[in-house]
Formats: structure tokens, sequence, C-alpha cells
């Protein structure tokens, strides 16, 4: 890969660009810059690679409008249901200790961190939805939530 010998032409760390020098357009975020070599990073994360600095370009404005889908989070309130659609996350029955008790789960997975485990959180809403609890769906820890 050619190295840029001129570090004030190349991209700042955060800056959004368009990889040109593969067989098809890659958009990425500017990492970092080392030794005059780029390193990129897919829009919303990923593996990151190495771009020469001439085959980097601005995004169009199409390519704007799919880095700001990718770099959009997704309301916390919001859960993907089962057939991949958002869906206002569920409120435990008033009164219900098993829908209480997967509430505080479904939050404590829905945190950011080493807990953070998608898929359990939504196994919880499932279940939520799924009242009464009569025999219950999922096993769950009795224990404490974990901090």
């Amino acid at each position: 890969m050619p190295v840029c010998n001129n570090p004030s032409s190349l991209p700042a760390a955060g800056v959004f660009v368009a990889d040109t020098g593969g067989k098809t357009v890659r958009l990425g975020q500017v990492s970092r810059t080392q030794s005059g070599s780029v390193y990129v990073r897919p829009p919303g994360g990923g593996a990151e690679w190495a771009a020469s600095p001439g085959d980097l370009r601005a995004p169009t404005e199409e390519q704007w409008a799919l880095i700001r889908v990718l770099t959009t989070p997704v309301a916390p309130a919001l859960v993907l249901s089962a057939d991949h659609e958002l869906r206002p996350r569920p409120e435990p029955v008033p009164d219900c200790t098993p829908c209480a008790h997967l509430v505080r789960w479904f939050d404590h997975y829905m945190r950011r961190g080493p807990q953070h485990d998608e898929s359990a959180a939504v196994d919880c809403a499932v279940e939520i939805r799924n009242h009464p609890h009569d025999p219950p769906k999922m096993t769950l820890k009795v224990e404490a939530l974990p901090e």
C-alpha cells in the first residue's frame, strides 16, 4: 500500500470516507492514521482495514444516507421481535412476581457492557408477553442480578 508522506493530507480520526481502492467502494470511519497509512472501520463497527490515502474520498449524499442508517442507535425502549419488527418494551403485569423478575433481567441484559445480551433480553420480553406464567417457559436464575 502506498504511504502518504504528508500527514496534513490524511483525514482526521472520526471522519467518514469512501474507500475506492478495491473492486467495490467501502464506506468507513477513520479510526487512526499511522506512518502515512489510514485505518478505517465500517460504520457502526467491525474489523478495521488499512486504506491508501489516495483511494479515499468524501461519501456521496446517497452514501451519507446509508452511513446515517448504520450509525443511528435503536431506541432502548424498543426491542426486536421474532418477526424482525421493532416493538415497544413490554410492561410487566402489575403484582406479578415472575414479570417483575423478568423485567429486572431484561434491563440487566440491555445495559451496555460485558453482560449485554440482546437475545436473552428478547427472551425475557417474550416471556412477559406470554403472561400468565403457568407453567413458565423460561428458567431464570433466582439469585440477585450481577452488578
